[in-house]
């Protein structure tokens, strides 16, 4: 159950992306959509950063095939590492900012 807090929450899409379309969802509505295409040399696709409610759910919903995952959101991990391994969504929430080139 979401909280009232807003925090705010940073989702990096990293690694496998090749041009996919997403759309994060919470609460019935998109937040926002984003176009994830790997650059090879940082290992960094995209940061998406989202004033949310911690304890929310929110929804990486992929627009080509409808498939969604959920993830529940809390404050002390902000950060939203995403992944595409073998065609699916993979994600680790984590309390440092990751690091890029």
């Amino acid at each position: 159950m979401a909280s009232g807090r807003l925090h705010r929450y940073e989702f990096h899409f990293q690694e496998g992306f090749t041009g996919q379309e997403y759309d994060i969802c919470c609460a019935d509505r998109i937040r926002a959509t984003v176009i994830a295409c790997t650059r090879a040399q940082i290992g960094l696709a995209h940061i998406e950063g989202l004033n949310l409610e911690d304890g929310q759910v929110v929804r990486i919903r992929d627009k080509s095939t409808q498939i969604e995952t959920p993830i529940i959101l809390h404050h002390e991990t902000p950060f939203i590492t995403l992944n595409l391994i073998n065609g699916a969504l993979d994600f680790e929430a984590v309390s440092q900012s990751p690091g890029y080139l």
